[in-house]
């Protein structure tokens, strides 16, 4: 589990950093509707995914254990 929200979070910030850089660049109505269209959804789906993940992996712990 951890490995894949280590590869979640790693892949975000790469994200985050070529948005940032293409930004630089293209400032425009379109870009805004891309960024609110794609971007900021798809950030504050990867927060809530990271969220649950870390709920799950409390939960194995603990059944973990639990059930040692």
């Amino acid at each position: 589990m951890q490995t894949a929200k280590a590869q979640l979070t790693k892949a975000t910030k790469k994200l985050n950093i070529r948005w940032n850089e293409v930004l630089e660049h293209w400032d425009d109505p379109v870009s805004r509707s891309m960024e609110s269209k794609h971007i900021d959804p798809l950030q504050k789906a990867v927060t809530s995914t990271i969220g649950a993940m870390e709920n799950m992996a409390e939960m194995i712990a603990r059944a973990k254990s639990e059930c040692s």
